[in-house]
């Protein structure tokens, strides 16, 4: 398993001993412990140390560590942070975020909690659901960048749509009907110009295998490079459509050397298998190989 890479993050709720068991028999890249939705308010302060004691105890085979914390206007939030630091995650998933004020809270408590318990300051990382609210897709841009800690972006449409009273949010074909589908837009051109990954939202059609496998292309084809799942079943799909195929990979990768050997030469721009390539083809085949968990080389 590849580290950092996020084709597949599942959720987990927290406290549920089998599903953590399950869980970490996955293919998941990485598992998001819920402390939020999966959790009702009376369980929440019973729940957050056994989450804390999985982190401290279980295996998670080389899989990324992830909590939902509460969002911090609901009083739950800075308590999640407080009682699971120590167990040292990778990071929080921050779910119903209004602006950047809200990113800025949770990193700035982050600060303090990580120089209490000896750990590196900034290393605990975060992944944003930045389109639960309505404030929250219209700030989309700053609360992408509210904080360096924020390395992944994802939206969320359920929440989104029980605040506006959407009636649907998909046509009868299956496919995003406009309020939704310009959410997944923001989040995937806002994830882009923060530099940071696009993570595209949960299927929840659990049965419907081949209409996840369509939504994971339409998201690629969108520059989303990976997907939440709340099944088992959907991991391997999610991760079979974000790993790029071989043959693409290794073109790729000849792309990227032919690149190196014409910038020897002071050449930018040159002919690669009957087409002319410049700069953008380079861009597009070095994450070709960080999808695929490649090192492509840092410099142009």
């Amino acid at each position: 398993m590849i580290r950092d890479r996020r084709r597949s993050l599942h959720f987990v709720p927290g406290g549920n001993e089998k599903m953590i068991a399950k869980a970490l028999t996955l293919p998941a890249d990485g598992l998001i412990l819920d402390l939020e939705d999966a959790v009702s308010p009376d369980r929440k302060a019973a729940t957050r140390p056994i989450v804390r004691t999985w982190l401290e105890k279980l295996d998670f085979g080389g899989r990324e560590r992830w909590i939902r914390m509460n969002p911090l206007v609901t009083g739950f939030g800075r308590a999640d942070l407080e009682e699971t630091i120590a167990g040292r995650p990778d990071g929080y998933v921050v779910p119903k975020p209004r602006s950047a004020a809200d990113i800025r809270e949770v990193a700035q408590l982050l600060d303090g909690l990580e120089y209490r318990h000896g750990i590196p300051h900034g290393t605990t990382r975060l992944t944003i659901i930045a389109t639960e609210t309505p404030e929250g897709l219209l700030n989309i841009k700053d609360v992408a960048t509210a904080t360096p800690r924020t390395v992944a972006i994802s939206w969320g449409v359920e929440d989104l749509g029980a605040a506006m009273g959407l009636g649907r949010v998909r046509d009868a074909a299956g496919k995003y009907l406009d309020i939704p589908r310009h959410a997944r837009v923001m989040c995937a051109v806002a994830a882009s110009a923060a530099g940071t990954e696009a993570l595209d939202t949960v299927y929840t059609d659990i049965a419907d295998l081949d209409g996840l496998r369509r939504e994971c292309e339409d998201a690629i084809d969108m520059g989303f490079t990976g997907k939440i799942s709340i099944h088992p079943s959907q991991i391997a799909v999610i991760n079979a459509a974000f790993t790029p195929d071989v043959a693409v990979v290794d073109e790729a990768r000849q792309l990227v050397a032919a690149f190196a050997e014409a910038r020897a030469r002071g050449v930018y721009a040159f002919t690669f298998k009957g087409q002319m390539v410049d700069a953008p083809h380079l861009t597009r085949a070095r994450k070709i190989l960080a999808r695929a968990g490649d090192l492509a080389p840092s410099t142009a």
